[in-house]
């Protein structure tokens, strides 16, 4: 089931990108590598179609982000350890602005992804966002700040919500949101999350048993058997094409 539960055995398998030993996240207890793989466009677009029909159809759509939806602008992620890793492709593109780690963070501007998935909230389709980024940028994109749960601090709000070095350091009332929505959810979107072991991952686990799974990642993640629609391809990548297909506004 490379491409899911409703994907099909005769769709081609997705094509290695970049190859690579090492564990996407030594640090964490998941044993997949950092290996990069990419469907091929006409398989992309079928999934997507199916993605943007599961959608329509929820009545509670969670979106579960990582790392990978900021890397396009220039932020960098934990797992994309494979040389000529695609997940930091346009890194280049802001040379020379001689900022780096929470500086460019701070500074950054929201990826295709973010405005995708907060038109999707202003069409009252995505009903949460649960991210675990600090950087900020689904505010800056206009989603709306009681949607949206930042599950490990943010560097923007760090009088009432530092960011959270390890799970003993994320607030209660944080967890509780998290728990609430594990069990109302219907549909996660797991993306740009390698999936390796974080309290948060509770979401895609339950969800994932209620057939209501959808990942989009560049590597495999340990939750693949679980999805309903198993995607590989860049986060901007996949949202550009559902935001084609559902006629979404870039606010």
């Amino acid at each position: 089931m490379i491409h899911g539960k409703l994907g099909h055995s005769e769709w081609p398998i997705p094509r290695l990108i970049a190859s690579a030993l090492e564990k996407a996240r030594p640090d964490r207890s998941s044993l997949v590598d950092a290996s990069e793989y990419m469907d091929e466009p006409e398989v992309l677009d079928k999934k997507i179609t199916l993605l943007a029909s599961l959608i329509e159809k929820s009545q509670n759509f969670v979106a579960l982000t990582g790392a990978g939806i900021s890397t396009s602008i220039g932020l960098t992620d934990y797992a994309s350890r494979a040389q000529g890793s695609l997940a930091n492709f346009d890194k280049n593109a802001l040379a020379g602005n001689n900022l780096t780690g929470k500086s460019l963070a701070m500074n950054a501007e929201p990826t295709l992804s973010h405005k995708i998935l907060s038109s999707l909230e202003k069409k009252d389709l995505l009903k949460h966002w649960i991210y675990l980024n600090h950087d900020g940028l689904p505010s800056k994109a206009g989603y709306s700040k009681d949607k949206l749960n930042e599950f490990h601090g943010s560097w923007f709000d760090s009088d009432h919500n530092p960011v959270a070095l390890t799970d003993n350091d994320l607030r209660p009332d944080l967890i509780r949101w998290l728990e609430e929505w594990e069990q109302k959810a219907d549909l996660c979107l797991a993306m740009g999350t390698s999936l390796c072991g974080m309290k948060a991952d509770c979401v895609a686990a339950t969800v994932g048993a209620k057939n209501g799974l959808v990942i989009i990642n560049l590597q495999r993640t340990p939750y693949d058997e679980l999805a309903v629609l198993r995607i590989f391809a860049t986060c901007d990548q996949a949202m550009n094409l559902l935001g084609q297909k559902m006629n979404l506004n870039i606010f």
